[in-house]
């Protein structure tokens, strides 16, 4: 209900400049604050702490350090983590065109 009128007659937010705007704005607010944001880096393993937490991501030799890491499944599978994979939902995308 925020959005409502906010941006133009339409309730949904959506870049105007088309759908680059969605990383560059997520990376912007990811630097603002102290974010690391990897682009085209292969995740070569994942680092974890003491209580079997994530703790970071290792990659080209450099280890990124994290409280959280939001990645595809498909990283984890290839670090050689497939146990923690759980599927918890779908994700569907569609274009509504609306009168």
């Amino acid at each position: 209900m925020n959005s409502v009128g906010a941006y133009g007659p339409s309730p949904f937010i959506y870049p105007i400049y088309g759908l680059a705007g969605i990383p560059e704005g997520f990376s912007r607010k990811c630097a603002l604050y102290g974010g690391t944001f990897m682009l085209a880096k292969p995740v070569e393993k994942f680092v974890f702490d003491e209580n079997n937490k994530v703790c970071g991501v290792q990659s080209g030799g450099e280890i990124a350090k994290t409280k959280m890491v939001i990645c595809s499944p498909e990283y984890v599978i290839k670090a050689g983590l497939k146990d923690k994979v759980k599927k918890i939902g779908n994700i569907i995308r569609c274009i509504c065109i609306l009168d």
